[in-house]
């Protein structure tokens, strides 16, 4: 627009430099006629600076708009994604538990194990007990020192089992 005015600004000059001795009445049309166009142009100028202003307006109203829209659209996205993260912690809570729990069942059942290796031998031993007394009333051994004898046995040969 600036340069429009230069323009305007440089046909004045021209049409007023190009005066003569004698007063010209055309001279005078144009020099209406182009102050009228110069007048259009300068309130055209004014027009286009104005619809300029309020463009920019609407658009940092716009702009303001899609950033408070991306906002809310988010909003939802993030609580979602918050209650994602949360569950994702208690999945890895119960995961963390059920490991403990898998390695207390394994230990629980190594003690079981062991348990019942030892009651097999106890079960041995209480038979060996049982013949032994059996045997020693026939051959006149006492039953307290078969006893000691057997037990004793026994315990050794639960040893070398469980080594």
């Amino acid at each position: 627009m600036t340069q429009l005015r230069e323009e305007l600004d440089r046909a004045q000059q021209m049409v007023g430099g190009a005066s003569s001795s004698r007063e010209d009445p055309g001279r005078s049309v144009l020099e209406g006629q182009l102050a009228a166009a110069v007048a259009r142009a300068e309130d055209a100028l004014t027009q286009v600076q104005e619809r300029e202003a309020e463009l920019r307006d609407s658009l940092a109203q716009t702009t303001t708009l899609e950033v408070e829209l991306a906002e809310l659209c988010l909003c939802p996205e993030a609580a979602e994604v918050s209650r994602w993260r949360q569950e994702a912690e208690e999945v890895m809570r119960w995961s963390t538990e059920a490991g403990d729990l898998r390695t207390q069942l394994g230990e629980e059942r190594h003690r079981c194990e062991l348990l019942q290796f030892e009651m097999k031998g106890l079960e041995r031993a209480l038979a060996l007990v049982g013949r032994s007394r059996l045997s020693a009333s026939r051959s006149g051994i006492t039953s307290r020192s078969a006893g000691h004898y057997l037990t004793g046995s026994s315990g050794r040969q639960r040893n070398e089992e469980e080594a």
